[in-house]
């Protein structure tokens, strides 16, 4: 069926690119082959988008804000480490089969010879650090063995680095990979949770001394 609204085209033509970069790659991409999936004249991809490239972007940051408001009750919600590894291993468990983070994977490795991509994937990226920096202000509060020594902003980026690599080398791990890494992190947040408030101002002194 003909798209009814101008929205509607974008929207198809956003939606056609989204799963043709998720089944066939990005190099896959062409007006050709996204109108034909949208169900729209190919002439739409360059009223609308003005190139391919920017289509793509825009895919990019689409897929991105999607996925990211899917589970962003969950980011919300998270305030022990516990709370953020378990957060890690769902969506890496709900994500593994939609194909999304290959959108911004593929983009991140464009972004490289592409001023264009290069700025949608910084979009994209922004899109994910928002919720855990958040995440982070709540781990880092007063009584946090980390609190006043660990800056959130570092904190934030080193969160968001082991977040979004971890969605991105799924594919080159096998199950039983991740399932040792998260049980590894598991216990390791298990213990930072359980800390006493002697152990928790003994670590910060601690952290102090090294800094």
């Amino acid at each position: 069926m003909p798209p009814k609204s101008a929205e509607e085209s974008k929207r198809r033509l956003v939606e056609a690119a989204i799963e043709v970069m998720t089944s066939d790659g990005i190099a896959a991409v062409s007006a050709r082959a996204v109108s034909q999936r949208a169900g729209v004249a190919q002439g739409l991809v360059f009223y609308h988008y003005g190139s391919v490239t920017d289509l793509v972007a825009q895919a990019c940051v689409t897929a991105t804000r999607d996925r990211v408001e899917l589970h962003r009750a969950r980011f919300d919600a998270a305030s022990s480490f516990g709370d953020l590894v378990q957060l890690a291993r769902d969506v890496q468990e709900a994500e593994r089969g939609a194909g999304h983070v290959s959108v911004l994977g593929q983009s991140l490795v464009l972004a490289q010879s592409d001023p264009g991509i290069g700025a949608a994937a910084r979009d994209a990226l922004a899109l994910w650090r928002a919720p855990l920096r958040s995440v982070a202000d709540r781990l880092l509060t007063p009584g946090s063995p980390f609190a006043g020594v660990v800056d959130a902003e570092a904190f934030t980026d080193l969160l968001m680095a082991a977040f979004i690599g971890f969605e991105l080398t799924d594919p080159v791990r096998t199950e039983a990979d991740s399932d040792r890494s998260f049980d590894a992190v598991t216990a390791m947040a298990a213990a930072l949770d359980g800390l006493g408030p002697v152990a928790r101002r003994a670590v910060a002194a601690t952290l102090r001394r090294r800094r």
